[in-house]
């Protein structure tokens, strides 16, 4: 009998979930995006724009949907690092706490965790749509919780930002609680540092009890200089029957979506499912398929370089946990969420 981790049946759509537009600091308007993401055949654009919640339905057809998100901020009052030198500038040396809320509902513009003093620049031009409860968010580990705690009570999934680019460090993100997913790839801040494909820090935070934490990848794109370098390079997959709202945010919160890198041609997951006690992938042409547990049990599948569209690994009780890296021969990566073995396994 066949146990399917990512959904059998569906339709497969490319999201992008992180995204900046003239709404708040980015170069192209809404409609320059949909219409720059839908001609790299992506279905979905999560339109995060900084500090600031706004409905696009009215981008919707079809064949493409708006996700209403925003990307929350907050800063440390004084810097973490010292200085080398002394012309360092104080901000470079600040944490920061960086997270995208994706409406469940997408009327819902009501910005809980927010106030006038994160709105800051952006409170004369939506002087008339802004709306905050108030609170004043602190950069600590219980500011952080809180933020969370308001926005999942409010109807959002909340996911974790960029963490190499925020500073942040192991005691910055072991402990937070209530969120959605971890932005393993933002392909913008990749593009310009090399430092920001992080999967090791999310096995580091399903490993200290983050066990139902997801991944996702995002562009983080701005197009400044109207360019489109940053755009297309951090999917999420996302299984749905229909592009339509409720059924793609659901989806999402039940962990029925992969993640994928490259800009033309990313690797794909055609079927993951375990028979037999045994993981089970198609995909698209691969060099390397990964298993990697939750502590030291990794396993891997290739055929000496050679491309390949199926791979198996016999599931251990030892495992715990279990994600698929689908690794194709340009570097790109296709990642699962992790799994517990014990749903699977059959005694």
């Amino acid at each position: 009998m066949k146990k399917y981790l990512l959904p059998d049946n569906v339709n497969w759509y490319r999201a992008n979930m992180h995204c900046h537009t003239t709404c708040s600091d980015g170069t192209l308007t809404p409609e320059e995006v949909k219409e720059a993401y839908k001609a790299q055949g992506y279905s979905i654009v999560a339109y995060t724009d900084h500090e600031i919640l706004l409905d696009h339905s009215d981008l919707n057809d079809k064949d493409f949907l708006a996700i209403t998100s925003s990307e929350y901020s907050v800063n440390e009052t004084n810097p973490s690092f010292s200085a080398i030198e002394a012309n360092t500038p104080d901000w470079q040396r600040k944490k920061v706490y960086h997270m995208n809320i994706f409406s469940k509902d997408p009327h819902n513009t009501f910005q809980p965790a927010t106030s006038e003093k994160q709105f800051g620049h952006l409170k004369e031009r939506y002087a008339d749509t802004f709306k905050g409860d108030g609170y004043i968010r602190e950069y600590s580990i219980d500011g952080a919780n809180e933020i969370i705690r308001r926005c999942n009570e409010a109807g959002f999934l909340v996911q974790f930002n960029h963490p190499n680019w925020s500073l942040n460090e192991k005691e910055d993100y072991v402990g937070l609680k209530g969120l959605w997913s971890l932005e393993i790839l933002n392909y913008a801040t990749e593009c310009i540092s090399g430092a920001e494909y992080c999967p090791y820090i999310y096995d580091e935070m399903v490993r200290n009890g983050m066990h139902n934490l997801f991944c996702s990848m995002g562009d983080d794109n701005h197009n400044r200089g109207r360019s489109l370098g940053h755009s297309f390079g951090g999917s999420t997959m996302i299984g749905a029957k229909e592009l339509e709202y409720g059924q793609v945010m659901e989806a999402l919160e039940k962990g029925e979506f992969y993640c994928t890198s490259g800009r033309e041609n990313p690797p794909l997951i055609k079927a993951l499912y375990v028979e037999d006690n045994t993981v089970k992938i198609d995909c698209s042409p691969a060099t390397k398929i990964f298993l990697t547990g939750y502590c030291r049990s990794f396993r891997f599948y290739d055929e000496d370089g050679k491309e390949f569209t199926h791979a198996e690994f016999k599931l251990l009780e030892s495992d715990e946990m279990f994600r698929i890296t689908v690794r194709d021969k340009y570097g790109n990566n296709a990642h699962t969420h992790f799994y517990k073995v014990s749903d699977y396994l059959e005694k």
